[in-house]
């Protein structure tokens, strides 16, 4: 491979809240039970469970050395702070929706806060931020592709009868004290990379 080449490669990054394994496992249970009544093209990898703090984008390599100093920067400068797993929902169409997600609660200014520096971080840098708002979640499933209508209430009582989703409220919460820096490796499983961590 010649330098130009070498130059020329890059990672698709983005930032995220990692979600720690004992949550994972919570997720996966119910989602695997869910799976049999909810025909979605995609269930995400477990260990690839996370909340998006920013989405860069193809990157080059020679790029990433000044994007983790800016970062580390930046993150020394909050504090950890709680969040909890809270409300199953949709984005798209409510009969066929694009992704099934699980919102959070909690200290969610601070999540809010992180992700601003995040963006300050990264902007000077070349990267900008989305034109919507930022609304925090994790995505477990894509493309519902079933036959009959996508059921909300369904849901909503097969999360009720779960023993184990239900048992465990008082597991939904964690401390985040860091954030990642993640590359995507498509068709692999799990299909993210974590490349750095970052102490808040």
């Amino acid at each position: 491979m010649d330098a130009k080449a070498s130059e020329n490669e890059s990672e698709r990054l983005f930032l995220a809240v990692k979600l720690p394994s004992e949550l994972q496992e919570i997720v996966a249970q119910a989602c695997s039970k869910l799976s049999e009544n909810f025909d979605f093209a995609k269930w995400t990898n477990p260990q690839d469970y996370h909340i998006t703090l920013q989405f860069l984008g193809d990157t080059p390599k020679a790029k990433i050395p000044d994007l983790v100093k800016s970062l580390r920067q930046t993150a020394g400068q909050g504090r950890p702070f709680n969040l909890s797993l809270d409300k199953w929902d949709t984005f798209g169409l409510p009969a066929s929706p694009r992704v099934l997600w699980i919102g959070v609660s909690g200290e969610i200014e601070a999540l809010n806060q992180l992700a601003a520096r995040v963006h300050s971080a990264t902007f000077p840098l070349g990267f900008s931020g989305e034109s919507r708002a930022y609304k925090p979640h994790l995505t477990v499933a894509r493309k519902y592709r079933g036959k009959n209508s996508y059921d909300d209430k369904l849901l909503e009582n097969l999360l009720k009868l779960d023993d184990d989703w239900n048992l465990k409220n008082y597991q939904r919460d964690w401390t985040i004290d860091s954030f990642v820096l993640y590359a995507t490796r498509m068709y692999a499983i799990p299909m993210y990379e974590i490349i750095e961590k970052f102490t808040v």
